[in-house]
């Protein structure tokens, strides 16, 4: 009955909290994908489907934040409503409070490391493989008087677009090899067959660039094919992505800390749930807000640093750290107290 009592007052806070935060990461999120549109044409339904794909990364930033936040405003509440002390009073000690967080905060941290390392780098892949498709299906939304578009490997700049017709062409490209190709065209249009996009100019110049030389070409008509890839979806991939991070990728390696790290949070932070909650209200000030916006600040600005400059010390050295610190103001100021 206690236990259902107190997740039930977690409850009424975490619902509200969640909810705002979904609601700013959605718009910020929709706002993100209004891009998209520029360079490839989607419809209502696409657009829904783009955004499943893209809000497992933000809920998986939202659940530990959320989790820590209602958790500790919640037993705030029961502290100044002076309900706590009635448990305090009935022989309840401040460990069962505890023990009843612990379960839960593993829990979410099982359900966050699931986020991290299986459900947002597949969303991420199918959200890649996704958009290789539409490229494949759709047409090529080139819009005219707009520079950074691309098709392919190619920037594209036209002047005017009439009815897939296009006049006054631009196109530039480049490698790593250092070579260049820039083309002028009249006019020209676009053939998709099979996902492979098929450029016509007609009426143009090309230039290709290399190391000291410079070769020109005069068309009356060039085909320029760019195949478009697609992102295969399996558990090979998933194991390829995090392998990477073992082998001298670091921004790999920064992407596995800040997973790892950010999913522990809920079981390193289980001490503070009660040494932040629990308070005398003759005695205390609410201050809980307060511990919140530094402990949260803290240990994700401490994720930052870490995952940038040194991420596999920062996987343990962060979370066990926190875990033992907590541990031990617990112990000097619930435990000696209550």
């Amino acid at each position: 009955m206690m236990k259902r009592y107190l997740f039930y007052s977690v409850a009424q806070i975490f619902l509200p909290f969640f909810i705002v935060l979904f609601f700013i990461a959605s718009v910020v999120l929709l706002i993100g994908l209004a891009t998209v549109t520029q360079f490839v044409k989607l419809n209502i339904w696409d657009l829904g489907q783009i955004f499943l794909y893209s809000m497992p990364n933000g809920i998986f930033f939202i659940i530990p934040i959320t989790f820590f936040c209602a958790c500790v405003l919640g037993l705030s509440k029961l502290s100044f409503d002076y309900e706590l002390l009635v448990l305090f009073s009935l022989g309840i000690a401040p460990r069962k409070i505890l023990g009843m967080f612990v379960g839960i905060s593993v829990f979410v941290s099982i359900v966050l490391l699931f986020f991290s390392l299986a459900l947002i780098p597949l969303s991420k892949s199918a959200y890649a493989n996704f958009m290789a498709q539409k490229r494949a299906e759709v047409n090529i939304n080139i819009k005219a008087g707009e520079f950074g578009q691309k098709l392919g490997d190619w920037l594209v700049y036209v002047d005017r677009v009439r009815d897939k017709h296009y006049e006054g062409l631009v196109l530039f490209s480049s490698n790593l090899e250092s070579q260049e190709s820039f083309v002028l065209a009249q006019e020209g249009e676009i053939i998709n067959d099979d996902g492979v996009f098929t450029l016509i100019l007609r009426n143009g110049s090309a230039y290709f660039t290399e190391p000291n030389q410079v070769q020109r070409v005069d068309f009356a008509q060039m085909r320029v094919n760019t195949k478009l890839d697609e992102v295969n979806l399996s558990s090979y991939d998933l194991w390829a992505y995090w392998k990477s991070a073992f082998e001298g990728n670091h921004s790999q390696a920064r992407r596995l800390a800040q997973a790892l790290i950010t999913s522990l949070f809920p079981i390193a932070s289980v001490f503070l749930i009660v040494l932040f909650g629990v308070a005398n209200p003759r005695f205390h000030k609410n201050l809980s807000y307060a511990y919140l916006l530094i402990s949260v600040g803290g240990y994700f600005v401490a994720m930052h640093i870490l995952s940038q400059n040194a991420p596999f010390v920062g996987i343990i050295f962060l979370p066990l750290v926190w875990f033992i610190g907590s541990y031990l103001l617990y112990r000097r100021f619930i435990v000696r107290v209550y």
